[in-house]
């Protein structure tokens, strides 16, 4: 562990001290943090419908939200089939698929579609592009409805689905065991036959590409830490296997899985970035951009496989971790990140048209929360050629602003806390090992 200096002791105690942020010429100037200002701005919108399957003659009445929770339905114009509808309330008068879009002054949502049917469904039958998975995988099914007709309508939204007798929110299911998968669709008083998926086992590779690590110790009121960010951006543009953690301190994005991190790796004031937790990233980090970039190549004998799913307010997280060699002492790092927050940001660089401060600044790779200990928990089997399998199910934690706009990063670290891999994606993208 570093020894940390007078003024991290101070800004262990409190955020209002003066903070250190070396300047962008020597990198031993100051600064004070300013409060942490921003706050949410709706940067996308969703419309939502009273229900996505109806009969003809039958009302439907669409919501429309801000990434933020705000209801702007009656300041949004909704279109049908892209004709632009009065009110938010929809009658169909004939059967088929409805297009629907909403518009916010200059934001659009995603489309949704609504099945208009002729009658009554009278059969139900369940979808799925795959039949087999692997353990860690997520199958996403469909409901086709028949109606008396014969006429068929993709009716997901409005049927329920279980899953070896037990009900699952929405229509994908992640599996966390081998064997068989019985899945059931049910809409009203009619049930489906029964759709089958095998889930097979997960196999490691017998090298693993070897990824790497910055973690970005910033905040708001640190007008240095914008030559960090726009470093980390070259890094992102020359390689997809280095990743993030974005830690922040004094500003209202700060936390206490943050501050553990903070207290260990900064002792030199602000910005402070660390790659791999081992080694400064030597300053001016965009002029030593490759210092990242080669730590992220060749083989290594540990790796990871991750994927999530969010159902509802529950988030499910499944990480495989396998060796290749022994590892002793490794432990597992799992955190929740959040993109996409905007707040204001000080500015004294001359990155980002040297704005200062910039007022609508987008601050990604946030540290959100840590499901395992910041640190690392320890991982039972660390033998080479082990493999071993977790799986968590929390809620949303209440630090993130946006569910849709987080991911999960895990990382394997060894005895003395340095990262011998790390793994990332965004929640509901399944990364598999990585061969080299």
């Amino acid at each position: 562990m570093k020894t940390k200096n007078i003024l991290k002791c101070l800004v262990a105690v409190c955020a209002l001290f003066v903070y250190s942020c070396s300047s962008d010429s020597d990198g031993d100037g100051g600064t004070t943090p300013a409060p942490g200002g921003g706050g949410s701005a709706i940067t996308s919108i969703t419309v939502t419908a009273s229900s996505n399957s109806v009969e003809v003659g039958n009302a439907v009445t669409f919501t429309v939200k801000g990434n933020d929770g705000t209801d702007v339905t009656s300041s949004s114009t909704i279109s049908i089939n892209n004709a632009d509808i009065t009110g938010s309330s929809f009658t169909a008068s004939a059967p088929g698929t409805y297009t629907v879009k909403a518009t916010y002054e200059q934001l659009t949502s995603v489309q949704l579609f609504i099945e208009v049917t002729a009658g009554p469904i009278t059969a139900l039958r369940v979808e799925s592009a795959t039949t087999s998975i692997k353990v860690g995988d997520t199958a996403d099914f469909t409901v086709i409805g028949t109606d008396a007709l014969g006429n068929e309508y993709t009716i997901t939204s409005d049927a329920s689905l279980s899953v070896n007798g037990t009900a699952i929110t929405g229509n994908r299911f992640m599996a966390t065991q081998m064997g068989d998968l019985t899945v059931v669709a049910t809409k009203d008083a009619i049930t489906s036959d029964d759709f089958m998926v095998a889930v097979t086992g997960e196999t490691a590779p017998g090298t693993f590409a070897k990824n790497a690590l910055i973690e970005d110790y910033t905040g708001t009121w640190c007008g240095w830490c914008p030559r960090v960010a726009y470093a980390i951006e070259l890094v992102e543009a020359q390689s997809d296997r280095v990743f993030v953690n974005a830690v922040h301190s004094g500003d209202p994005m700060a936390n206490s899985y943050g501050a553990t991190l903070d207290n260990i790796y900064v002792t030199s004031g602000y910005p402070t970035a660390v790659l791999n937790r081992d080694v400064d990233w030597t300053y001016p980090e965009p002029s030593n951009v490759a210092q990242a970039t080669n730590l992220a190549t060749g083989t290594t004998t540990s790796g990871l496989s991750i994927n999530s799913l969010l159902k509802g307010n529950q988030l499910d997280v499944y990480v495989s971790t396998a060796f290749a060699a022994n590892a002793p002492g490794a432990k597992l790092v799992v955190m929740i990140l959040e993109d996409g927050i905007v707040a204001s940001q000080a500015n004294y660089t001359s990155y980002y048209g040297a704005a200062d401060p910039i007022s609508q600044f987008v601050h990604n790779h946030t540290l959100r929360h840590s499901i395992t200990n910041v640190l690392g928990d320890a991982i039972p089997n660390i033998a080479g050629g082990t493999k071993n399998e977790e799986v968590f199910s929390i809620p949303v934690p209440s630090t993130v602003n946006n569910a849709n706009e987080m991911s999960i990063l895990a990382l394997i670290v060894a005895a003395d806390g340095k990262v011998l891999n790390v793994n990332g994606a965004h929640v509901g993208v399944d990364k598999d090992f990585q061969a080299n």
